[in-house]
């Protein structure tokens, strides 16, 4: 997912910053550290966390970041659960 999205969106790589983290620990990192974020796109289906823990951890700690979801294949209740964290799936 990362590499297509990277792929997609690379001819905006002059304007836009961008960070593209395969560990969701380290995206809170980022955010936690004041970084301004003004979008976070996740895969719902992570090994260390998932989708709804990494979105709903954001809206509390930067709740102006605009938050999607995005996953070829998610558990039902991990997107029940991310859903109110999210702006879009």
């Amino acid at each position: 997912i990362l590499t297509g999205l990277r792929r997609v969106l690379r001819f905006k790589a002059s304007s836009w910053d961008m960070s593209f983290l395969e560990d969701p620990r380290k995206a809170l990192r980022e955010v936690e550290s004041g970084v301004r974020v003004d979008a976070i796109i996740s895969d719902m289906r992570m090994p260390s966390m998932d989708g709804a823990e990494l979105l709903e951890t954001v809206r509390r700690l930067s709740p102006g970041t605009v938050r999607l979801g995005l996953s070829g294949y998610s558990e039902g209740e991990a997107l029940l659960r991310g859903l109110p964290a999210m702006h879009q799936f």
